[in-house]
Parts: structure tokens; C-alpha cells; sequence
């Protein structure tokens, strides 16, 4: 049984005006300290496993348990999932519709491990291998995506070959149509992508030209053998246009830059100047730098950023808001050892790299695999990267507190994770309206995605003027004058969302006892007072420096005077990581 609990302070912190972020170095933490990597190009993904409103996380082969608080485990249900060592992809969705999230997962452990499997939920995090569709594909996949291309509420998914990579060599992508009963047929027509054999290497669905179905664009990376770099593999869903299945290959003509030379590893089609289209965003591997096309009105630009200059290995662009100003930022992941970066939305259509080196330096370079999520639900982002032995757990800490809104959405006649689903969110900021725009999706990052809740930052919005969601079974749900720093769950159909906020205070006020720390600041002693503990339970208290060691333990119970000797340390900063059987509450502490 595979189960660790881990506790998260302070490790290493990077701070930059109203922006700070923590990289969290705590030794029992299981998310840093379990098993070495192995390998380079891994994929991840935040996903609530579960539906207690924590973000779990999950890459090659392990779920972290989100306990709430800054805890984790790995989960029980991880030994049923074989560990990957050399490469691997993961996508979650609700192929089965019956509430809660399953697992795809491709893996290649070299020299001749060859695996993708579904894992199905059982609706309380225990996973069992499903579906032997797959059993006999022999060969490495390179990604695997759920989407529900067809909006039949039933979720497909594609399976994606670099022809020449890896062995064996020659095997065509695939794609699988989700059946009512849980399983799926294999999708035969002779579309370009399932016939032509190529490099193909990451597969994104997001629906482009937001005419409501989502489209296909793989990336075909730098396998494209001796020919050199191609144009890579852009789809146009004609779903919605024809009222049946089918796919036209982009080019020149319908979008400038479809035939274009490529190095290709990840698309985005994302809103980040909130002018009410789609710019779209492409991370090269090393034949090309990064491309930026700026939409206007649809005609689109080539633009360049501070993430579009020089050759990286660059492989991941993910998308968020992470300082709650109304606006997407970017962090990029390259395998090299200085293409990784934080670039901040500045508002006005330019890109400032900020926390300078922040995964470089703090991780050593070579970051592959990036989700992003606020897994401490307390409004703002965070986000887990992984690389070529690294991996790590940064949390934000915004010194600036800008309002939020956190969305959960729940498909009825859509699919029930809402894969497709889009959002506009109205609201005033800075004196003007804005509008922002999100779409669900189980394939926006290299290998993985982000988590699948919606989040928007709303600078000092007040409210939130209008959301409108747009399913993929065509419903639309309006709803107005929304309140800011909510969590909520929405329902296709429902006409009110559901607050969530409400049951997180609650859960969090009864699972921690109250605890009390003075006097703070102190010179010679700290007082720890409990309130509401079994007397049963088992007290440890451990003094953390600022840099993570630490500088004492002591047992106490609680019957009697819990009083810390801090006569010894220097004045400065300190943690005191106090356990209470299976919980940890942490104080930081004031040393004159």
C-alpha cells in the first residue's frame, strides 16, 4: 500500500512586485520526494478524482490525494496503475457519464514496456483497467486526448504515432468514437490524419474558430526525419457546419499559417488580449522558435514575444491567470536548460518575463510537462511542472489579493466533464467592461492539460456582470450579477449556480482543530494552545527554518503545557510544523 502524508511550508520563495511564488521543498512531501525520473517527456495533469473539491494530481502513474490543507498522499488506487519511466500522456474525462473523472494514459518504458489503457473510477478514486480495445496496439503511443469531437455527450479519444521515434516504427494514429454503453469503435473514415503516416507528437482539440465543435491541430515535433521540418497537421471539425462527423485539413487559404515549417509540440487558442477572438499560441521544439498569432477580426499576425525568440526545445505553453489581474499569463517549458519561463501579461498586448529563471533555476532546467490548478482552492493559481529529473510543486502566494471566480461545470446533455464547454465572463475592471474567455479541455498542455475548472481573475471587480456557458449539445446557460471570490458549480440546465464556497469553510473548519501561537514575535519560548483535540491524539512539533531544515522535534500529549525552547535560534523567520495524529496545521513564527 503506496500511502504517504505530506505537510507543505515554505521552501523557496521567488517574489516579484504583487507575485510571489513557492516552491515547495518539504522532504515527506510526497509530490518531491517520491521515486526519481527517469525520463524526459512526461505529461500531467491536475483532476479532482474524487468530487470533494481538492485537485488531485496525477503523472506518470502516481495519484496524489489532495487532502485538504496543503496535504497529500499517494493514493491507494496508484498501485493499479503502472509507473511510466521514459515517456508517458494522461487525459481525465467522464467517458462513462457517471459523475466522476476517468483515466487515459499511455506509457513507454524503454527499452520495450508499450502501453495505453483506460482506467475507470469507481466514483471514489479506485481505478480499474477498462476497455481492452487497446490491449493490442504494440506500439509507443506518443499522446493520447479525450474530447467529444462529434457533441454526442459520449467522449472519444485520438492516439497519436511519431513515425521514425520510436519503436516499433511504423503505425498509424487513431481515433475512437465513445459509444452509449461505455465503449468505443474505431473511427475508419480515410481522414489525412489516421491514414498518412507522420511524426505526429502532441494532439490538441480546442475549438479555434469557436463555431462550436473542436477541432484537431497536432504537432508534428523533430522526428520529421531528413526532410527536415514540415508544416504540421491542422483540422477544421465540420460537425456543426455539415451536421455530421467530419474533418477538413487547414491550409494557407482558411488559416495563414497552417502550411508554415513547424517544429511542432503544443497549441493553444486562447483570448489574451480580450478583444473577443481567439490568438493562438504553438511551442517549437529547436527547427523553429515559438510562434505567437495575434487574431484581429480574423486575420492573424505573426507577433513577437519575449517566449518567441531563439531555439529551446520549448514544449509546453500553459494559460492562466496567475496574478488575478483579468488577463492570461503564460509559463513555457522547454527540455533545455534556460527555455523554461514566466511571461506576465502586461494588459496592453506585450509580455514581461517575470520571476526571471523561475523553473530554470529552482528545478535545474529541462522542464517537460506543466498543469496548472489552484490546488489550495484559495483563488489563485498554482501549478506542478516535471522534466528530466525534476519535479515541482509551485504555489502561489499573491501579495496583491485580487478577486477571483473559480467555475465547476457539469454537463447533462453535453458530457459530463464538459469537455468544449466555453465561457465568456463579463466584468468591470480598471473602469472597463472586459470580457474573458475560457474553454474546457483535456489537452492544453505537452502530454496533459490543466486542471479542468475554469478560473478567471477579476482584478477588483465588484461583481461579476454576465457569464455566459456554451455546451457542446448546443444549451446555453446565462447568468448575472454573479459574486467575485466564489467557487462555484454549474449544472447544464441549472438556472443558479451552486456555491461551493460555503462547503470548503465548512470542511476546512472541521477538519482542523484550533490552534493558537504566542507570544509571536518571541525571544525565549513559544506557547502552543489546542482547542477541540482528542486527548488520544499524539502532538510533534517541529521548528523549520526559512530555508526548509529541521531544527527540532519534540513529543508532546495534551494533557500537558506545550512550550517550545527557541532560546537557541537566531532572530529571523521560522515555521512550526505542528502534527496532530494524521493532520499538520503550520505557524510561522517571529524569532527577536
Amino acid at each position: 500500500m503506496r500511502i504517504l502524508i505530506l505537510f507543505i511550508f515554505y521552501g523557496f520563495t521567488i517574489t516579484t512586485f504583487a507575485q510571489k511564488f513557492t516552491l515547495i521543498k518539504d522532504s515527506i512531501n510526497p509530490i518531491v520526494s517520491d521515486s526519481t525520473i527517469r525520463g524526459i517527456y512526461f505529461g500531467t495533469g491536475w483532476a479532482d478524482i474524487d468530487n470533494d473539491n481538492n485537485l488531485d494530481l496525477f503523472y506518470a502513474g502516481t495519484i496524489y490525494k489532495n487532502l485538504g490543507g496543503g496535504n497529500f498522499k499517494i493514493a491507494e488506487s496508484s498501485t493499479t496503475i503502472p509507473v511510466a519511466t521514459s515517456l508517458n500522456s494522461c487525459s481525465w474525462a467522464d467517458y462513462e457519464n457517471d459523475g466522476d473523472l476517468d483515466l487515459i494514459y499511455s506509457r513507454y518504458t524503454a527499452p520495450s514496456t508499450l502501453q495505453t489503457r483506460i482506467y475507470t473510477n469507481d466514483g471514489n478514486g479506485q481505478f480499474t483497467e477498462t476497455n481492452t480495445i487497446l490491449n493490442t496496439i504494440n506500439s509507443a503511443t506518443w499522446s493520447t486526448q479525450w474530447c467529444d469531437y462529434n457533441n454526442d455527450s459520449y467522449v472519444d479519444f485520438i492516439l497519436t504515432f511519431a513515425e521514425g521515434f520510436l519503436n516499433p516504427s511504423s503505425f498509424s494514429n487513431r481515433l475512437y468514437r465513445g459509444n452509449p454503453d461505455g465503449t468505443f469503435t474505431e473511427v475508419t473514415e480515410p481522414y489525412e490524419f489516421l491514414t498518412k503516416k507522420e511524426a505526429y507528437t502532441v494532439s490538441n482539440w480546442t475549438d479555434y474558430d469557436e463555431d462550436g465543435d473542436t477541432d484537431l491541430f497536432i504537432a508534428s515535433g523533430p522526428a520529421a526525419g531528413p526532410t527536415g521540418i514540415k508544416s504540421d497537421f491542422l483540422f477544421k471539425n465540420l460537425q456543426v457546419e455539415t451536421g455530421s462527423e467530419g474533418f477538413e485539413k487547414l491550409t494557407n487559404t482558411n488559416l495563414p499559417f497552417a502550411e508554415d515549417p513547424q517544429d511542432g509540440q503544443c497549441y493553444n487558442a486562447i483570448d489574451y488580449d480580450n478583444d473577443g477572438d481567439l490568438d493562438i499560441c504553438l511551442t517549437n521544439y529547436s527547427g523553429v522558435e515559438n510562434k505567437f498569432y495575434v487574431n484581429n477580426s480574423g486575420t492573424y499576425q505573426s507577433t513577437n514575444t519575449p517566449f518567441t525568440t531563439g531555439n529551446h526545445q520549448n514544449l509546453s505553453n500553459a494559460w492562466g491567470d496567475f496574478d488575478n489581474d483579468g488577463d492570461l499569463d503564460v509559463i513555457i517549458t522547454a527540455s533545455s536548460a534556460t527555455g523554461s519561463g514566466y511571461f506576465v501579461n502586461n494588459g496592453d498586448g506585450t509580455f514581461t518575463e517575470n520571476n526571471t529563471n523561475l523553473i530554470n533555476t529552482t528545478t535545474s532546467g529541462n522542464s517537460t510537462g506543466v498543469t496548472i490548478g489552484d490546488y489550495d482552492n484559495d483563488g489563485d493559481l498554482d501549478f506542478f511542472v516535471v522534466g528530466q529529473g525534476i519535479k515541482g510543486l509551485f504555489r502561489n502566494d499573491l501579495v496583491v489579493k485580487n478577486h477571483f471566480v473559480n467555475i465547476k461545470l457539469i454537463g447533462d446533455s453535453s458530457n459530463k466533464a464538459a469537455l468544449g464547454t466555453r465561457l465568456e465572463l463579463t466584468a468591470r475592471i480598471n473602469g472597463k467592461m472586459v470580457t474573458q474567455k475560457r474553454e474546457i479541455s483535456a489537452s492544453n498542455t505537452f502530454m496533459g492539460h490543466n486542471s479542468l475548472r475554469a478560473h478567471f481573475g477579476l482584478g477588483k471587480a465588484p461583481k461579476i456582470e454576465k457569464l455566459t456557458v456554451y455546451w457542446p449539445s448546443g444549451n446555453i446557460n446565462t447568468f448575472l450579477k454573479l459574486r467575485v471570490n466564489k467557487f462555484y458549480a454549474i449544472e447544464e440546465g441549472e438556472k443558479k449556480p451552486t456555491d461551493l464556497s460555503i462547503k470548503l469553510i465548512k470542511k476546512e473548519n472541521s477538519n482542523e482543530s484550533k490552534v493558537i501561537v504566542y507570544p509571536n514575535p518571541s525571544r525565549n519560548i513559544v506557547k502552543i494552545k489546542i482547542d477541540n483535540l482528542e486527548s488520544s491524539i499524539p502532538i510533534t512539533v517541529k521548528i523549520i527554518d526559512a530555508s526548509g531544515l529541521k531544527i527540532s522535534e519534540t513529543d508532546f500529549n495534551i494533557n500537558q503545557d506545550i512550550i517550545v525552547n527557541t532560546a537557541s535560534l537566531s532572530p529571523g523567520n521560522y515555521f512550526l510544523n505542528i502534527i496532530l495524529g494524521e493532520k499538520t496545521v503550520m505557524k510561522k513564527i517571529v524569532i527577536k
